[in-house]
């Protein structure tokens, strides 16, 4: 059994590189357990960070990942449903379905998420631009 801990403070934001800011957004996260952790398990987690007016926009992955509001407000739209996220709210977010984050308030909105997935290199994203419907 190997044991893993590590504080947020020690790690780094990531974000998309440039390039693909426009169409994943401006989300950053960091890595707390997974394929950087040095800790072999079946479990990623992390934190992602949206600033004021910042978005993960609309994607897929095959793993189903779950959501806990650590501080800040927004939302959460899943397969079109939006949800109103705040501290101490959790999300289920089944696999496959399309999911984004949007805050549009002054604070930091800061969400854990959780991957029952070894290594995070192994969620394959599926981004898709924004369909205006008339």
């Amino acid at each position: 059994m190997q044991v893993a801990s590590k504080h947020l403070d020690e790690l780094e934001w990531t974000g998309w590189p440039p390039d693909q800011v426009a169409l994943r957004g401006k989300a950053e996260w960091k890595e707390l357990l997974g394929s950087h952790s040095g800790c072999q398990n079946d479990m990623t987690m992390g934190v992602v960070r949206l600033r004021t007016g910042e978005s993960l926009e609309p994607h897929r992955h095959a793993q189903p990942e779950t959501y806990f509001t650590l501080s800040g407000r927004g939302t959460v739209t899943i397969q079109d449903v939006v949800h109103q996220v705040e501290p101490g709210r959790m999300l289920f977010i089944p696999g496959n379905a399309r999911h984004q984050i949007n805050n549009s308030n002054e604070a930091d909105l800061m969400i854990l998420y959780v991957f029952a997935i070894s290594d995070f290199s192994q969620v394959e994203y599926h981004f898709q631009a924004c369909v205006e419907h008339t």
